[in-house]
């Protein structure tokens, strides 16, 4: 039996230390806000004051805002359970927007199909069951343009120019790829439709450290060529690395927003959220 007062379990280090970050961040959710977007044409894509979740009357996103511009680069970090993944899904038409407002090129897509969204320039790579496994690769790819089939040939050579690796395995069963290409073969065959937006959902889980390194250079490649990219990203470190500005949600709002750069040197949101990793980079 425990000596401590009431028989009470004492706290560990870990779990004091654990309580302490989890007070803090409280603290940040309670000081903190996007604060306004102000004018919508100023951004590619507005997700303003997004509220969302998958059980009626259960929120996920809580008010989270986030802004795109022509261009960049923007990462999405936070704990686990944060909202990130929910966040693109909403964005992508694959949940309802319950309160808020998200506003492409001026016009809302509130309610829009995916397939609407696509056709409007919209990319999504999901993180898991992103492939059709029995299908081959060029076959995988020929999917991408479904709504636009007598672009495929233009829009293969595009994208294997960025993926060569497609065009040397484009017979071979996407279910025989390593979960790095695999990945490739998803992310080409959301370029395929030429989107000016393209949707990340954690690209590099379950990958390699070399994998992921490459999936990081593919991301700048494609922006490189004037596509505007979203990434959540469980690698929060390298995420910012590369990424023009960032995101930190937690519990649905955000807690931090500001350039990739300035967020890694920030030594609060190394502390609260990016722990070891962070300074070991």
């Amino acid at each position: 039996m425990s000596d401590t007062p009431g028989n009470q379990p004492e706290h560990g280090p870990d779990e004091d230390k654990a309580h302490t970050l989890q007070e803090a961040r409280e603290d940040v959710l309670e000081r903190s806000g996007a604060g306004a977007v102000g004018d919508y044409s100023d951004y590619l894509l507005v997700a303003d004051e997004v509220k969302a979740g998958y059980i009626p009357e259960v929120n996920i996103l809580n008010g989270c805002t986030l802004t795109l511009r022509e261009g960049e680069v923007v990462g999405i970090i936070g704990p686990n359970g944060a909202g990130k993944s929910t966040l693109i899904k909403t964005i992508f038409g694959l949940l309802a927007v319950r309160e808020g407002s998200i506003v492409l090129r001026g016009e809302s897509i509130v309610n829009r199909s995916a397939h609407e969204l696509v056709s409007s320039g919209v990319g999504y790579v999901p993180q898991t069951q992103n492939v059709f496994p029995t299908l081959t690769v060029e076959e995988n790819l020929q999917m991408g343009v479904f709504l636009r089939p007598k672009t495929f040939t233009a829009r293969f050579d595009v994208v294997a120019e960025l993926f060569p690796l497609l065009a040397e395995r484009r017979k071979q069963k996407a279910g025989a790829l390593s979960g790095g290409e695999r990945q490739m073969v998803a992310m080409g065959r959301a370029l395929m439709m030429e989107p000016s937006v393209l949707l990340l959902d954690e690209p590099t889980a379950g990958l390699s450290p070399i994998f992921q390194d490459e999936v990081f250079q593919r991301v700048k490649q494609i922006n490189a060529t004037g596509v505007s990219v979203i990434m959540v990203e469980q690698n929060a470190r390298r995420c910012l690395q590369i990424c023009d500005r960032g995101y930190v949600l937690d519990q649905g709002r955000n807690a931090y927003t500001g350039s990739g750069r300035d967020l890694l040197d920030d030594p609060n949101v190394v502390e609260l959220y990016l722990g070891t990793l962070a300074k070991a980079g």
